[in-house]
């Protein structure tokens, strides 16, 4: 099973932010998106109350509705972050530059 779609109407910018959020997190995002309470978690990055504050209605729903989705998917998957299930990005282009500098240097042999 998939993680689920982020709308189109949450910035990339932000939805970035949710890939390192624990499902306890996540519920207070979408908690504190809605204004049901008005501390924002602990564990929540600064960068996204502050783009909470400038983004429309439309878009704080929908940021609030899609951060409630991921964190009912982490919480069914007992992981602490989308990161988990989905590993970093960054990690398998370390493995493939890797990779090449070794065939680079020993002409492709392990040595």
């Amino acid at each position: 099973m998939t993680p689920p779609e982020p709308p189109d109407a949450i910035p990339d910018f932000l939805l970035e932010q949710f890939d390192d959020l624990s499902p306890e997190t996540l519920r207070g995002v979408a908690d504190y998106a809605r204004e049901e309470t008005y501390a924002k978690p602990d564990e929540m990055p600064d960068s996204m109350s502050t783009a909470l504050a400038l983004q429309d209605d439309e878009t704080v729903a929908a940021i609030a509705d899609y951060a409630d989705a991921l964190a009912e998917f982490l919480a069914e998957r007992d992981a602490d972050s989308l990161r988990e299930i989905t590993g970093d990005p960054s990690d398998e282009e370390e493995k493939w530059g890797h990779k090449r500098i070794l065939e680079w240097h020993g002409g492709g042999r392990q040595r």
